[in-house]
């Protein structure tokens, strides 16, 4: 064997594990970001926005941190981790953050597809008699940059773990 033939193995495998920790980082980054952006559209379309009154406290578009209880700590969790693992993280930890981002793109699909409510009623009160609104919550682009950021950390685990 000669001496190119050693090292340029090493050096892809260098390379696809240095490309696999800036995803990793890139999607720790967008998950967390992803936190302070609209995850849920609580009021009607604009139109009908301006004869809808929210009660007090529910804001028209939440973020994560206003819809959730408990599920926006785990993703700020993940995202450090994350973070974590791909400055000082070995193939088990790789691993373990895999099932976490599976499990927190799981529920980013899941609450696009079912958009988070503050389960707050919206009353109409122009109509002759005040009635409430049905449920008109919309996907906000809080979901949209957490599934892609997600998808980019698992995307960079495995290329990591492909290298090692």
């Amino acid at each position: 064997m000669t001496f190119a033939e050693v090292t340029v193995p090493m050096v892809r495998a260098y390379a696809r594990e240095a490309i696999g920790d800036w995803l990793i980082v890139a999607g720790a980054v967008g998950l967390f970001v992803s936190l302070f952006l609209t995850w849920s559209h609580q009021a009607p379309s604009p139109a009908e926005a301006v004869s809808v009154v929210l009660p007090p406290g529910v804001p028209a578009n939440p973020t994560a941190w206003q819809v959730y209880s408990v599920t926006e700590v785990f993703l700020a969790l993940v995202a450090a981790v994350l973070l974590l693992t791909a400055l000082i993280g070995g193939r088990r930890a790789r691993l373990g953050c895999l099932v976490a981002a599976g499990i927190g793109l799981a529920f980013a699909l899941r609450a696009l597809g079912a958009p988070p409510t503050s389960d707050a009623n919206v009353l109409n009160p122009v109509a002759g008699i005040p009635q409430y609104l049905p449920s008109s919550a919309t996907a906000g682009v809080g979901e949209t940059v957490a599934i892609a950021a997600l998808g980019a950390a698992i995307g960079g685990l495995a290329l990591s773990l492909t290298a090692e």
